[in-house]
């Protein structure tokens, strides 16, 4: 059986036991038990606290928890002292771009959260149409901290219905022109636009330029997580109706 392998780790034996706990720790600060956490992801509980307890695990799993708990593999590879501080500080060299939105039809060497460098390769692959987008985290999240930040490279529509999860969102149009639609509404963004929404209803990333543009699309996006709610938690297929935005006179009540 091959070893099992996580992007931009070395030794995966050594980094399971740091992920582990801090897998946990994000978990139970959002108040999900083993078993809900595996309904939300579609996997066992026991594949999440073999994880939790410091042991590898296949990296699209790894993957598919992190999400389901709104985070990323890199912020919970730093360093215990990075992580105890106060303050977490991204530096130039840190800045990795890596794969977000990969299309079905990508070939199997393209993997999720895989770096990808330089621009010229990213926009080989997006105008393939092998991936609508590519994120560049800020690794500065701090310990229980809420706030989370990252760049978001967009090319072309969007293969997926969208993405709905606990939380306040703002997001910052830096180049192109960014396509935001929150449930049945679209909005157009242009460079030094911005828009701020509950997460909780259902949201997608677009580009509104053609494949062939000469640059891609660039949003800012900064987030900041709360306890879950119930809509936030519920997998796509146990939604038969996506959740309509309130009227204007009702939307802050």
């Amino acid at each position: 059986m091959p070893k099992l392998k996580w992007t931009g780790c070395e030794d995966i034996d050594a980094t399971a036991l740091v992920v582990g706990p801090r897998i946990r720790k994000l978990r139970e600060s959002r108040g999900l038990t083993l078993r809900e956490l595996a309904n939300r992801v579609d996997i066992s509980k026991n594949t999440i606290l073999r994880l939790e307890q410091g042991l590898p695990v296949a990296e699209p799993i790894l993957n598919k928890i992190c999400n389901a708990l709104q985070t990323i593999p890199p912020n919970l590879m730093v360093s215990e002292e990075s992580w105890s501080l106060p303050y977490r500080v991204h530096r130039n060299e840190q800045s990795q771009w890596r794969t977000a939105f990969r299309r079905a039809k990508a070939p199997a060497t393209l993997k999720d959260f895989e770096v990808v460098e330089p621009e010229s390769e990213r926009l080989r692959i997006g105008k393939l149409g092998f991936a609508t987008g590519f994120l560049q985290t800020f690794d500065c999240q701090i310990q229980r901290g809420k706030l989370q930040s990252a760049i978001v490279e967009l090319y072309g529509d969007q293969e997926k219905s969208g993405y709905r999860h606990s939380g306040e969102e703002f997001i910052y149009c830096l180049q192109g022109k960014l396509k935001f639609t929150i449930s049945s509404h679209t909005l157009i963004l242009n460079p030094g636009e911005a828009v701020t929404f509950w997460s909780r209803y259902r949201h997608r990333y677009e580009s509104d330029l053609p494949l062939d543009a000469a640059e891609p699309t660039r949003f800012l996006m900064v987030w900041i997580e709360e306890e879950e709610e119930s809509i936030a938690t519920m997998r796509d297929d146990e939604c038969e109706i996506d959740h309509p935005l309130p009227e204007a006179k009702s939307f802050n009540n």
